[in-house]
């Protein structure tokens, strides 16, 4: 199946690279998605086209300091005016376009990782504006390590610039993963923590347009709008009838083994989330959309996007 490549217009000077997979039913709802740190939007093809085929149009977009929105050498920086809610502005974006291209039916959106928490901040402002979210290896990390992080890349901001690679960050934060998995596998390869499957890996590795590390300046910006849209008063603009799936990995180390996804659910319910549901897959890590259940990863979000594209009130406002 073939995708048609779009330009969205920002604000600034940026233009975001976005695609489409045109249902080939007749459409009956609509689904964007938000990738992850390092990687780029033509990475969901398959559920794309899986989704496309029975009637939900889907648009991806690449963003800011990735993929082809951004040239390869400047990939992990997300420019000097780029703050959260440029990053949160972007999705609206592409959601209004899809709105255009759809027609009138139910939009979702789904963010995997960064991007969990970029659509996390989404639907605390447009939440009325969607049938549902799904939020693909989330976390909930306490705000006062965020602080201390984002206070540690302000540090590498003036030591390295705020366009330059931090070895520290990246050490502390990314490569942390892998250590965490070790604890639990042995020596493991570079990247590990992203999925079981070694020729996922293998593929993510040899990827020109994935695992390039984020500049300093985007860290400091990334870590502080991360500790902002997980904030209890953030969280609580949430509209309460809005459906939400939240899917994890249960080896997944970003996520502390299911427990931070956990975390997350228990505060949104503990807030009065009314349509909330958590899945946890035994065996699988990061991507779960590259690991090994894949298929049965799809099945469910198929599931789960055919009842709520169906359901009356998806989506009602309070």
């Amino acid at each position: 199946m073939t995708y048609e490549t779009q330009q969205v217009s920002t604000d600034s000077a940026t233009r975001l690279v976005a695609y489409r997979w045109p249902a080939q039913l007749e459409t009956r709802a609509a689904l964007v998605i938000v990738h992850g740190m390092a990687e780029h939007a033509r990475r969901y093809a398959r559920l794309a086209e899986y989704l496309a085929a029975v009637g939900i149009d889907v648009h991806a977009f690449d963003l800011r300091g990735h993929g082809a929105t951004t040239a390869a050498v400047d990939h992990g920086n997300l420019g000097e005016r780029c703050n959260w809610q440029t990053l949160v502005d972007d999705v609206e974006r592409v959601r209004q376009r899809a709105a255009r291209d759809a027609g009138n039916v139910p939009i979702f959106l789904l963010g995997h990782s960064l991007g969990s928490f970029i659509a996390m901040s989404v639907l605390q402002q447009y939440g009325d504006a969607y049938a549902g979210g799904i939020l693909s290896g989330t976390d909930r990390p306490g705000r006062m390590r965020c602080r201390a992080a984002a206070l540690l890349a302000r540090l590498e901001c003036a030591r390295v610039g705020p366009d330059g690679v931090s070895k520290p960050l990246q050490s502390l934060i990314i490569s942390a993963y892998d250590r965490r998995l070790s604890r639990y596998y042995g020596s493991v390869r570079e990247n590990a923590w992203l999925s079981s499957d070694s020729a996922a890996v293998d593929a993510y590795n040899g990827d020109p347009d994935c695992g390039f590390p984020l500049r300093a300046g985007a860290w400091h910006m990334v870590l502080r709008g991360i500790a902002r849209s997980s904030g209890a008063h953030r969280q609580r603009q949430l509209p309460i009838r809005l459906p939400l799936l939240i899917i994890a990995g249960r080896d997944d180390p970003m996520g502390g083994f299911g427990h931070g996804p956990q975390r997350v659910a228990r505060a949104l319910d503990g807030d009065g989330q009314r349509a909330l549901e958590l899945r946890l897959y035994d065996g699988q890590r990061h991507e779960l959309l590259q690991d090994t259940g894949a298929d049965t990863v799809m099945a469910d979000m198929r599931s789960w996007l055919d009842r709520w594209a169906s359901h009356p009130e998806a989506g009602a406002p309070d």
